[in-house]
């Protein structure tokens, strides 16, 4: 009997690793394919990493946003991953990162379904899984990115403040504040979104008199605090806090059918009208993050700048939670083959939006932008300053060859920047060079090449110029 039990319990767990298993050969298509990790992010991240291995713990990068350098705003603990797994497999971290993208995409959808499987029951759970490849958060799944990283750890923390709430139980509240806090160490904003979701589930559980004892929301709340402080305070008194907030991108509301896939909406609005008649605490849960999520999206209209997609993508778990929901209590009466039916279309679905998403998916960076960082890798002087006219090629030189920069993505922490129009038009003089300590330019080749400079090298499309400082 108990032999027998094993075996079923093993099976049900099979059946909720299958979307983890198809997500993970999903994503291994482009990670074969492509020499390259997927996302221009990735090259800002790497850069991190490698400044960490060359320096340990550290909180200042000399090497973007040169001659000032910035604090090391972002978060850490991605980076420190992937610095940890380059010294300890003794592979470059862009080819760990790379070989991440797979892991951490599986990941994100098995933290997924696993919490909704724990919250509801095993076939919701599934269910999530396969609605989850219908979304557009589903091609970021496979960037290796310290968002994709938080994302797995987003749902968890759910679970055990849910379950710390429901079973009075400071363990696992413990165990929340620990997630979250590895969450405030990994990516901010997903941080932010998290303890919006959770401070609104607990009020309205406190108003709802469900629940009278808010202590497990304050245990919770300072385990986070405490382990965020062990990066957090030291570099706010070291360098303070600046976030100069990237200009907001709306989403209308018509492209959320887009975002979310039709299919998924249409069970999820049934799945939401189910939960509100029921209105379980686990349904208020779900109900208000996707709720609050969506809301938090549209106050761009307010003359907040936000980036929509963002806030929308951790509202994802929420809205394919409900959508399962929907799915699993479908019913047409006296029609059981046509459910079965209905649920094979939707897997078959699935499966061919996740393929398509993952056979399109390819890395941000062209040839081109990696052939200049390869020649800044062998022949640059890892001194003076290299601006580009490209905005988006500075952090892959940055990552590949060391050569400072004069941007280097993630902008929202830089605290100074010179004036980079002045040398792309070549308004600059030789005080302005030992100013900047420019030492190179960055052009498409068909840009008139500055005064006072030399074509050093040329792959067709793009050009390095160099400055000849004894003769401006």
């Amino acid at each position: 009997m108990l032999k027998f039990h094993i075996i079923k319990r093993n099976k049900s767990l099979f059946i909720l690793l299958i979307p983890v298993i198809i997500t993970f050969f999903i994503t291994l298509i482009p990670t074969l394919k492509y020499q390259w990790p997927l996302s221009w992010d990735v090259y800002y991240h790497v850069h991190m990493a490698k400044l960490y291995m060359a320096n340990g713990v550290t909180f200042f990068d000399p090497l973007t946003f040169a001659p000032y350098g910035r604090p090391t705003f972002y978060t850490p603990l991605f980076h420190y991953l992937i610095a940890f797994l380059s010294l300890s497999l003794k592979l470059d971290p862009f080819i760990i990162a790379r070989w991440l993208q797979p892991i951490l995409a599986s990941s994100i959808v098995l933290s997924i379904t696993y919490t909704v499987y724990k919250i509801h029951d095993l076939y919701t759970g599934v269910w999530a899984g396969f609605f989850l490849m219908f979304s557009v958060p589903f091609f970021r799944f496979m960037l290796p990115i310290p968002e994709a990283m938080a994302l797995i750890i987003f749902p968890l923390v759910i679970y055990f403040y849910y379950s710390a709430m429901e079973n009075d139980n400071y363990k696992m509240a413990i165990i929340a504040g620990i997630l979250g806090g590895l969450i405030l160490l990994t990516h901010s904003l997903t941080a932010v979104c998290l303890i919006f979701v959770l401070t609104v589930y607990t009020i309205l559980i406190k108003i709802l008199k469900r629940k009278n004892n808010l202590k497990h929301f304050w245990v919770l709340l300072i385990c986070m605090l405490l382990l965020a402080s062990i990066w957090w305070i030291p570099i706010v008194l070291m360098h303070g806090y600046v976030f100069n907030n990237p200009p907001g991108i709306p989403l209308p509301v018509l492209r959320y059918f887009k975002f979310y896939g039709v299919i998924t909406i249409i069970f999820a609005v049934i799945g939401g009208f189910l939960m509100f008649k029921r209105r379980l605490n686990s349904d208020i849960f779900m109900l208000s993050g996707a709720l609050l999520m969506i809301l938090l999206s549209q106050i761009y209209w307010l003359g907040i700048p936000i980036l929509s997609d963002r806030i929308l993508t951790f509202s994802i778990f929420f809205v394919v939670a409900l959508a399962a929901y929907g799915l699993r209590n479908f019913r047409i009466k006296n029609h059981k083959n046509v459910y079965n039916i209905l649920i094979s279309v939707i897997i078959i679905s699935a499966i061919f939006s996740g393929l398509t998403c993952g056979l399109k998916m390819e890395p941000t960076t062209n040839w081109a932008e990696i052939d200049i960082s390869e020649w800044f890798k062998v022949n640059g002087d890892k001194e003076h300053v290299v601006i580009t006219s490209n905005y988006e090629m500075s952090p892959v030189i940055v990552s590949i060859a060391r050569q400072p920069v004069s941007e280097g993505g993630y902008g929202p922490g830089a605290i100074h920047l010179l004036d980079k129009k002045r040398y792309l038009l070549g308004n600059f003089n030789y005080s302005d060079v030992i100013k900047d300590n420019v030492g190179y330019i960055v052009l498409e080749t068909g840009k008139p090449t500055p005064p006072n400079t030399k074509v050093v090298y040329s792959n067709g499309k793009y050009k390095i110029c160099k400055i000849k400082l004894n003769k401006i």
